[in-house]
C-alpha cells in the first residue's frame, strides 16, 4: 500500500482532532490536523516487515488523502492505536446517534 510516511514528532489526540507536530523546526508542512469524523480506516501498519519491533505506525486515511497517512518510528503504539481508535469510536457513534 503506497503511504505518505511521517515521523519524527508527537502525536496528539483531543476530543475530535487527530493533532500531529513536527519536531523539525521549520517544517510546519508536515505538521497535520485530522478531524476524526473524517477518517475512513485506521488501522495498524508495519513499514519495516523485515525487522521485527521496527517501523511501527499507525495508517490514517481520510477522504482528502489520495494515499494513507502512516505515523511511523512509534515507541507505544499499540497503546495509541487504541486511545485513537475509541476515541474515533466515541465520534462516530455519537455522530451517528445525532442522524437517527
Amino acid at each position: 500500500m503506497p503511504t505518505d510516511y511521517i515521523r519524527n514528532g508527537v502525536l496528539y489526540v483531543t476530543e475530535n482532532y487527530l493533532c500531529f507536530e513536527s519536531s523539525k523546526s521549520g517544517s510546519s508542512k508536515r505538521n497535520k490536523v485530522i478531524k476524526l469524523s473524517d477518517i475512513t480506516d485506521i488501522q495498524k501498519y508495519k513499514v519495516l516487515s523485515v525487522l521485527p519491533g521496527s517501523g511501527m505506525g499507525i495508517a490514517v486515511s481520510t477522504p482528502s488523502t489520495q494515499k494513507p497517512l502512516v505515523f511511523g518510528a512509534m515507541v507505544h503504539r499499540d497503546e495509541a492505536f487504541e486511545t485513537i481508535f475509541n476515541q474515533y469510536m466515541k465520534i462516530t457513534s455519537a455522530s451517528s446517534g445525532n442522524e437517527s
